[in-house]
């Protein structure tokens, strides 16, 4: 990492430079607040020693200083006069980690290691983020169709709302990827988005991958599942093809639409979930209803 020290001490500041250089890092040092400024503007940091007292300065008062040049400098404060009290009031001001004079080897590294790790998470935070919106680009859904453009103006005007959403239309029009993009400009955006492929499964793999089940509910459970719509809460839960989800499972999901409420495969009790739903078809479902083969309760839930 690039590494900051601002102490008012030369010696410190030589010392703790060159073991920063022996264990692989680059650092670069400040003897006062003006400096130190000067150089983190002009430089990028990962981390920075700030001593707590630069000769008449306050080294607390350069914490925000750095930060609004770097926000995601990791800055730790050093000092001789430790105190809870002045721990407090430098974590409150967004330093990283506090240690106290004198300090070892052992110490410095089990702080960078910890910084390291921090910036490694973060740099994977940033990515995923960006590998996101690459995905789900506002600009990618446009078209010259007037039925398709006020398809998905009412897709944008619903999406941040709770209510159920039934995609109609047949396979390989993009229901599964309006579906994530409804997710996407949702408040739920944050939270997770699932898929169940209704057809796929048997009708008891359906309920247990769908509601859950606890160990033993059947031959191999072997342990607790929690099942799609709990590891959604918060969420959204995309049901695909629901024209063909079995009968035997029709009136649970039926139940969960109208109550949030729920219960595992083998368990007793009953569970909840804030989960938003949304289903797509490539089934006319009122031929299905007058055929028996689909709950006409649920397809009024679900329109």
């Amino acid at each position: 990492m690039n590494i900051l020290v601002i102490d008012d001490e030369a010696n410190i500041r030589k010392t703790l430079g060159m073991y920063l250089k022996t264990n692989g890092h680059t650092s670069a040092a400040a003897s006062g607040a003006n400096e130190a400024a000067r150089l983190n503007r002009k430089e990028r940091f990962d981390a920075v020693f700030l001593d707590l007292r630069l000769g008449a300065e306050n080294g607390l008062d350069l914490i925000p200083v750095l930060l609004a040049d770097n926000p995601d400098l990791k800055i730790v404060v050093m000092t001789a006069f430790s105190s809870v009290d002045t721990a407090v009031s430098a974590m409150k001001l967004g330093a990283f980690d506090y240690i106290g004079k004198p300090f070892n080897p052992a110490q410095i590294d089990v702080i960078l290691g910890k910084a390291e790790k921090l910036r490694s998470m973060e740099n994977r935070i940033s990515s995923l983020a960006a590998d996101l919106k690459s995905l789900y680009p506002d600009g990618i859904f446009d078209s010259a169709n007037p039925a398709m453009r006020r398809t998905l103006e009412m897709a944008h005007q619903v999406a941040d709302s709770d209510a159920i959403i039934l995609l109609r239309g047949e396979s390989g029009t993009g229901k599964t990827v309006l579906a994530k993009a409804i997710h996407h400009w949702s408040r739920r955006a944050d939270a997770p988005f699932g898929v169940i492929s209704c057809p796929s499964l048997s009708p008891e793999l359906l309920s247990s991958e769908l509601f859950g089940h606890i160990r033993g509910a059947f031959t191999g459970a072997v342990k607790d599942n929690p099942g799609r719509i709990a590891a959604c809460d918060h969420g959204t839960l995309f049901l695909d093809e629901i024209g063909d989800l079995p009968a035997a499972v029709q009136p649970k999901l039926l139940r969960f639409l109208q109550d949030r409420e729920y219960e595992p495969v083998g368990a007793a009790e009953t569970r909840r979930a804030d989960v938003r739903i949304i289903a797509a078809t490539n089934l006319e479902l009122e031929e299905a209803v007058r055929e028996k083969r689909f709950r006409e309760d649920l397809f009024f839930r679900l329109t």
